[in-house]
């Protein structure tokens, strides 16, 4: 193996390390109520999401068979990467949980963030992080989205806001 190839896996993982969390920050930011519900499902457990996110690989796995005979492989790798951005979009909910166990006094985005982090870096691990805890993570991810938007959990109303008065 030559020194460039090495080079292209850490440019790869490391991008792979910055990417995931800041996706996870732009879920927070542009859907806020989305990100709210997930991270409520994200709290009732990993297992059912687990579960009820094999449907949508199971789904998409076929719809990408299909297209790839008929259209050939462009629409596939489409399809495939759209299906892996949505799973690991839902899997925000579980890196913003993980952050608020561990930083509970922490900014609600650096508990994000700070999870994100966790959560990436054990699927860096070799072998059983990049074949076993990186699908499970956007597999799971996947289940949070499909139970969001079923709404199985609903997220907690939020405060109003305190009106600040001028002296």
């Amino acid at each position: 193996m030559l020194m460039s190839d090495v080079m292209i896996w850490v440019a790869i993982a490391s991008a792979f390390v910055a990417g995931m969390p800041a996706l996870w920050m732009l879920s927070r930011g542009l859907w806020p109520d989305g990100f709210e519900r997930c991270m409520a499902v994200s709290r009732t457990g990993v297992g059912r999401s687990l579960l009820i996110g094999l449907v949508p690989v199971i789904i998409a796995t076929l719809l990408i068979a299909v297209l790839g005979k008929r259209l050939g492989p462009v629409p596939g790798i489409l399809v495939s990467g759209a299906i892996i951005v949505w799973g690991f979009m839902g899997s925000a909910g579980f890196a913003s949980v993980i952050g608020e166990r561990l930083w509970a006094n922490s900014e609600a985005w650096r508990q994000t963030r700070n999870g994100g982090l966790v959560l990436i870096c054990c699927a860096l691990v070799p072998v059983i992080g990049w074949f076993v805890i990186l699908p499970l993570i956007a597999i799971a991810g996947m289940g949070v989205n499909v139970r969001a938007l079923l709404g199985h959990a609903k997220a907690p109303e939020a405060a109003a806001p305190a009106s600040a008065t001028l002296s």
